[in-house]
């Protein structure tokens, strides 16, 4: 969905909501600014925190809380995302099971409706490539009326900037985030570093090796299953706030933190040994080689990634099928710092 599809359904639920259908107690002016909000926001969290926030505004007499939803084989669990506007999305809460009724809509079991009743109240569910990705639960209090028409409005909104998000910050063959997404976050990551941190932030750079030969052995499509189907399995490996990354071809970037370079060593060890003993359909094994480093303020994104890469080389050409540490190489003498002239401010 390009931009222009995206503004020409934004004005379509708009125009649902006119002055004609929509309560007196709505000024059109604050709507609009809601709306303003909502769709300036380009992260998916700061997206939800604003469709909380203006439903929140809009419906005062109504509890709003966001679910997520994840789907592991086939199944789909959630958990809540906010239930108050001005906090930040609740970490680690555990993902559960949904009751019966829920269950149903997240499956599509039922006809598929726009807003479902449920014992508290109404239940909206959100769309992402026709399969559900967070539920709005609005429970009303005491004997109000919800305007269905503007909580819909707004919730498809949300659900295609959602959309528009997801296209422009995933890959399409693998559902990961692309390379612009990854430009991105590790910018914010390296500008946002604070040593007081219990668990250290480190950027892995992964590649798969002898890829080449899948190619020429057993041709395209099935060298795009084998990316796929480690990029599923980077998915079931690490955790949820682990950013994941197409970095380009068969190589592939990991943001993630642990407690020391000794267990970033020993998380990254375990994949690659996991991925080496899981075979692939059609072409039995494939390992993988990883260069990781630690992120730090003193040095600029492009620093970073050639610290990985360089570390992912010495992998490469050492064997493969391992994992090292660029600040383990460098003290061994088997790397060599490349130092960015002074005024250079290209990131990437």
């Amino acid at each position: 969905m390009n931009a222009a599809s995206a503004l020409d359904i934004t004005t379509m639920e708009i125009s649902r909501t006119t002055p004609d259908t929509m309560p007196p107690d709505y000024p059109l002016p604050e709507i609009l600014d809601s709306l303003v909000e909502l769709t300036a926001q380009r992260e998916r969290k700061t997206l939800e925190i604003s469709l909380l926030t203006t439903l929140r505004e809009l419906m005062p007499n109504c509890t709003v809380a966001l679910y997520n939803c994840r789907w592991i084989d086939g199944h789909p669990w959630w958990r809540i995302q906010l239930d108050h506007p001005d906090q930040e999305p609740l970490p680690n809460q555990p993902w559960t099971l949904p009751n019966r009724k829920i269950l149903r809509i997240l499956q599509q079991q039922d006809e598929r409706q726009p807003v479902y009743q449920t014992e508290t109240g109404l239940c909206v569910p959100l769309y992402q490539i026709n399969q559900v990705v967070a539920v709005l639960m609005v429970t009303p209090n005491h004997d109000t009326d919800i305007d269905h028409t503007l909580l819909l409005a707004l919730a498809r909104i949300h659900e295609n900037f959602l959309n528009l998000l997801h296209a422009s910050d995933s890959d399409t063959l693998t559902g990961l985030n692309n390379r612009r997404k990854f430009d991105s976050q590790l910018y914010t990551l390296v500008a946002s570093q604070h040593a007081e941190l219990p668990r250290l932030p480190f950027l892995a750079l992964l590649d798969i090796d002898h890829f080449k030969r899948v190619n020429d052995n057993y041709g395209h499509i099935i060298g795009d299953e084998v990316l796929l189907m480690l990029a599923q399995r980077m998915q079931q490996f690490f955790g949820e706030e682990d950013g994941l990354y197409r970095y380009g071809g068969e190589e592939f970037a990991i943001l993630f933190r642990a407690v020391s370079a000794e267990k970033a060593q020993a998380i990254l060890e375990g994949f690659c040994e996991r991925i080496s003993n899981q075979p692939f359909p059609q072409v039995g094994q494939v390992t993988v080689s990883i260069g990781f480093t630690r992120l730090d303020q003193s040095f600029v994104p492009s620093q970073v990634i050639d610290r990985a890469d360089k570390a992912l080389y010495h992998s490469k050409t050492n064997g493969r099928n391992q994992v090292n540490q660029f600040e383990a190489l460098q003290q061994q003498g088997f790397v060599n710092e490349v130092a960015v002239a002074s005024g250079d401010i290209d990131l990437f």
